[in-house]
C-alpha cells in the first residue's frame, strides 16, 4: 500500500499533510543509534565519545561539517591529519571564512552505537565562555547527519538515526498528522520554504540556533521604511572564530507560515546579514516544541506539532552496528 500525501500550494509554498494509517509490509527501518537529547545551555546536544573520555557535542544541522574546538584537540592531545586538503574551514553566521586548522585524527569517535575510527575530523577556533555550551566539544553536524533519516523528538528528548530498508517514494515516517515538506540539501544545508506575509522565502533549518531570523535583506522586506523596524533589542554571536556580535531588530508580518503552522500578526527577529542560499533561518525556538523527522535521502522533512500523537508507522530492526566492547565510558557530562 502507498500512502497518499495530499499537496497544498498556498501562496506559493508547497507542503504536504499527510496522515498515516497503515504501513507497507515491505518496509522497515534499522535503528542505527539511538541518544538523549541533553539541553545544554540554549541548545542541544548528545553526548560522544572521544578517545577514553565522554563530552557532549551539539547538533547543529546548520554545520557543514561535524566540528571539534581547537582546545579541545589540543586538550586531548589529537593526533593531526597532516594532508591540508582535508581541512576546511568553519565559518559562523556573518562571517565568509573562519580560521585555518588541520584535521584531526581521534582514534575513536563515538556517538551511541555509532562508531568512527581513524575518521579524519574539522577543527575550529570556537569560544562559547563560561556558558554551559563551553562544556561541549563541538558540534555535530551535516556530514554525519546527512547519511541518515534522522529523527529529533525534542519534547521526549531523543536523537535517533535510522535507515529505510524496503520503502516505497512516498515514504512517511509516522502515524498520526503531520505536516511533510520538502527541502533542498545544498551545500550542506537543509532549506525549506516559508511564507512571510504573501512572500515565498527560503529557510535554513538550524537546529544549531537558538533564535529565528530574518535577513534584513529578505524581498518580503523590501519596499518597508527603517522606521518599520522596532529598535535593536539585542545582538546576536556566533561563538566561532571570535566573530563580531550582530545588532537584532524586529518586524511585525502580517501573516508568517512555516511547515504546517501558520501565524498572524508575528513578530520575527531581524538581522542585518545575507545567506546565499536563504533570507531566513529556523531555529530552536520553533523547533524545540515539535517532533522533527529529516530524511536526508529523500529530500522531505516531516514536522508534528502534538509529538505524542506521532507514532512510527514501520516495524523497526535491531540495530546491526553495535559499538564495540571497549568504547570510552561516560566520565565528563554536563551538569
Amino acid at each position: 500500500m502507498k500512502f497518499p500525501l495530499r499537496l497544498v500550494f498556498s501562496g506559493g509554498l508547497v507542503l504536504a499533510c499527510a496522515t498515516a494509517i497503515a504501513a507497507p509490509a515491505s518496509c522497515s527501518l534499522e535503528k542505527v543509534t539511538e541518544m538523549p537529547l541533553l539541553s545544554l545551555g540554549a541548545h542541544y546536544a548528545v553526548m560522544a565519545g572521544i578517545e577514553d573520555v565522554v563530552r557532549p557535542i551539539e547538533v547543529d544541522t546548520g554545520a557543514a561539517t561535524t566540528v571539534l574546538k581547537a582546545s579541545v584537540a589540543s586538550e586531548l592531545s589529537l593526533k593531526q591529519d597532516p594532508v591540508a586538503e582535508h581541512a576546511r574551514r568553519s565559518a559562523g553566521i556573518g562571517q565568509k571564512t573562519g580560521d585555518f586548522h588541520l584535521n584531526v585524527i581521534p582514534s575513536t569517535l563515538v556517538f551511541g552505537d555509532l562508531v568512527f575510527h581513524d575518521r579524519s575530523t574539522v577543527v575550529a577556533t570556537m569560544d562559547e565562555g563560561k556558558s554551559p555550551e563551553g562544556n561541549s566539544i563541538g558540534l555535530l553536524g551535516d556530514d554525519i547527519l546527512s547519511q541518515y533519516d534522522v529523527e529529533f523528538d525534542f519534547p521526549g528528548r531523543k536523537l535517533t538515526f535510522y535507515r529505510e530498508i524496503g520503502c516505497y517514494d512516498t515514504f512517511i515516517p509516522w502515524l498520526g498528522s503531520f505536516a511533510a515538506v520538502p527541502f533542498d540539501h545544498r551545500d550542506a544545508k537543509v532549506t525549506i520554504d516559508i511564507l512571510l506575509n504573501r512572500e515565498r522565502t527560503q529557510a535554513i533549518v538550524d537546529t544549531g540556533n537558538n533564535m529565528s531570523f530574518v535577513s534584513k535583506s529578505a524581498s518580503a522586506l523590501w519596499g518597508s521604511y527603517t522606521s518599520d523596524l522596532a529598535p535593536t533589542k539585542g545582538r546576536m554571536q556566533s561563538p566561532l572564530n571570535r566573530a563580531a556580535p550582530l545588532a537584532i531588530s524586529t518586524y511585525n508580518f502580517e501573516k508568517v507560515t512555516i511547515g504546517g503552522d501558520v501565524f498572524n500578526a508575528h513578530k520575527m527577529n531581524v538581522v542585518d546579514v545575507d545567506f546565499p542560499l536563504a533570507s531566513a533561518n529556523i531555529g530552536l525556538d520553533y523547533w524545540s516544541s515539535r517532533k522533527i523527522w529529516i530524511s536526508y535521502p529523500r529530500g522531505w522533512m516531516f514536522v508534528a506539532d502534538e509529538p505524542a500523537n506521532a507514532k512510527l508507522a514501520y516495524p523497526v530492526n535491531a540495530t546491526v552496528n553495535p559499538a564495540p566492547a571497549d568504547a570510552p565510558r561516560d566520565v565528563a557530562g554536563p551538569n
